[in-house]
């Protein structure tokens, strides 16, 4: 199975790249990781989503997200517990796990998109919320 995503925030993900002065060909799976930890961070009621069940984005395995089994860059487990704890609930297999990723990664997604102004300001933003 994979992860995956929706064609709004595929296309978001350069913007938030220019937000975030990162270079645009940096791996999207920066900004998705990005997303994932403004969700977790913020527990507001008025960010609860639906899951948008129309992914029609991309696919990322969880080597790429999460960087399962990579040495130095493995966040799985990191990620595992901050969802279980966040949603207070149990993971028992890894597609509930990566459900949850697209969870999050979309919320994410909504918190900044719904935050974001003309004049806005990412890192006020992160200051503020946080």
């Amino acid at each position: 199975m994979a992860v995956k995503t929706t064609q709004e925030i595929e296309s978001y993900i350069t913007p938030l790249f220019k937000l975030l002065k990162l270079n645009p060909k940096e791996p999207k799976w920066i900004g998705l990781r990005f997303m994932i930890n403004i969700s977790l961070s913020i527990k507001h009621k008025k960010f609860q989503i639906e899951l948008n069940s129309d992914f029609n984005g991309s696919e990322y395995q969880l080597k790429q997200l999460t960087g399962e089994h990579k040495e130095n860059e493995n966040f799985t487990n990191y990620y595992h517990k901050m969802i279980e704890s966040y949603d207070e609930m149990e993971l028992k297999t890894v597609r509930e796990f990566e459900k949850r990723l697209e969870y999050h990664i979309q919320r994410g997604y909504e918190i900044l998109n719904k935050s974001q102004t003309k004049k806005f300001n990412i890192y006020e933003f992160m200051l503020q919320e946080f």
